[in-house]
């Protein structure tokens, strides 16, 4: 920071008290925002101030001798006033509060960053596959019964990788799944949506892929992988509570089965079903894409409910129409983005399953495909940036803030917080704060 160490403290002065106010137990730069001890400034609860505890730039008894002889006694400042003197001599003007105030739109417009993507991925992968993640150590035991049935040793197996890999990993996927729910689970804590199935239902569902996989029919083979994602259901303490009060019925896993067996031929028999290629990873981004879409919508709409406020029906329809832009450019790029991914994972994971095993191979292959879609949904919120710089409801905040001194705290304290966390500031923006900050404490 090229502004003297004199500039933050008069911010603070001016804000709450900080160093040089009234409360030299408020936490300020001079003290290392750190509160007083028992032994400086007579300890926390010092009765005189404590019932006073943070001035602001309203009061007129911010600044009192008692707060700079504690200040100077601590050795912490030398010279408690000198933040004030010099500062005096410059007044805020309008050109000061604008740049604070473009500094909120700056700040307070939402662009995803390439440090998001982590979280990005975590989030859809979650929602795609909450079982997982919920029970790891029970998808760890899962890999090994399930590699079983998909040996890369044996060479007709691994020409069934080799020619669709595609195929083959949603296949492994869904039979992992069946292995790891009837893995055990506390039952107070991991039963709420799904109990473990029995193990006679898991050996039967096990030989339906097993038998699949030996045939060397790929349709035959999309059908095992379709039937074993039709037995699973909710079966858990809350599903169960819940068809109790409605008059519905837990299912067994042949059950599920029986009663999805139409949309089971109906899987089969899609166009390139079996083999599915950049079409099928294309259908798989935009179910997720949607999802993330809405996701952005709905953290949206407190925007939407300021623009109202702030600007009226207008400004409103505004916001939305800025919203749903994102939310839509944000779901096609995590489209696009997963379909590449996924494309790239399908190979990556089909080379690491004949390497090592199948389990690893496809988990590699999928985080790789979330990963992808991740990238896509950041660079279309950069992209969008570009063509949406400030949200309509951003705008008139900061608007609306420029206009109060009231405001015109807000802003100054948005700069100390980005300050005090140790963000990067520009210095056109210290300048102006420290201008205002003097107006505002003259």
């Amino acid at each position: 920071m090229t502004l003297p160490i004199n500039s933050l403290a008069n911010m603070e002065y001016m804000l709450y008290g900080g160093a040089l106010g009234a409360n030299p137990n408020c936490p300020s730069y001079v003290n290392g925002y750190k509160a007083a001890n028992n032994n400086l400034y007579g300890g926390y609860y010092n009765p005189s101030y404590y019932n006073n505890p943070y001035y602001n730039w309203q009061n007129s008894g911010v600044y009192n001798q008692r707060a700079q002889g504690a200040a100077s006694q601590s050795g912490v400042i030398s010279q408690p006033a000198a933040a004030n003197t010099t500062a005096k001599t410059t007044a805020a003007s309008a050109k000061d509060i604008d740049t604070l105030a473009d500094f909120y739109k700056e700040s307070n417009t939402y662009v995803q960053k390439w440090g998001d993507i982590g979280t990005s991925a975590l989030m859809i992968g979650f929602m795609e596959n909450p079982q997982v993640l919920k029970h790891p150590i029970n998808s760890i035991k899962a890999i090994k019964v399930t590699n079983q049935v998909f040996d890369k040793s044996n060479p007709a197996i691994k020409a069934l990788w080799e020619k669709n890999p595609q195929l083959m990993q949603k296949a492994y996927g869904q039979l992992h799944a069946i292995n790891r729910s009837a893995q055990k689970k506390f039952p107070i804590i991991q039963k709420w949506f799904q109990k473990p199935i029995s193990e006679t239902s898991r050996k039967e569902l096990e030989k339906i892929m097993a038998d699949a996989i030996k045939s060397g029919d790929e349709k035959a083979i999309l059908r095992a992988t379709e039937t074993l994602k039709a037995s699973r259901g909710m079966d858990g303490y809350l599903p169960t509570l819940w068809n109790k009060i409605t008059g519905g019925k837990n299912y067994t896993p042949q059950e599920r089965i029986a009663r999805k067996a139409a949309d089971i031929e109906k899987a089969v028999n899609a166009p390139a079903a079996v083999k599915p290629g950049m079409t099928g990873l294309l259908k798989q981004g935009l179910k997720e894409g949607k999802t993330f879409a809405l996701f952005g919508m709905l953290i949206d709409l407190p925007k939407i409910i300021s623009a109202y406020k702030n600007g009226g029906a207008d400004s409103a329809l505004t916001q939305t129409v800025q919203s749903g832009l994102k939310s839509v450019a944000d779901g096609i790029g995590w489209t696009i983005g997963r379909a590449a991914g996924g494309a790239i994972g399908t190979k990556v994971g089909a080379a690491i399953g004949t390497a090592v095993c199948p389990g690893l191979g496809t988990a590699v292959g999928a985080v790789l495909g979330f990963l992808g879609g991740a990238a896509g949904s950041i660079l279309a919120s950069k992209a969008m940036k570009l063509i949406i710089p400030t949200d309509e409801a951003t705008k008139l905040e900061a608007e609306a803030q420029k206009k109060t001194p009231e405001g015109q705290a807000q802003l100054l304290s948005l700069v100390l917080q980005k300050v005090q966390a140790g963000e990067k500031v520009p210095e056109k923006v210290l300048v102006s704060a420290q201008n205002v900050a003097t107006a505002m404490s003259a």
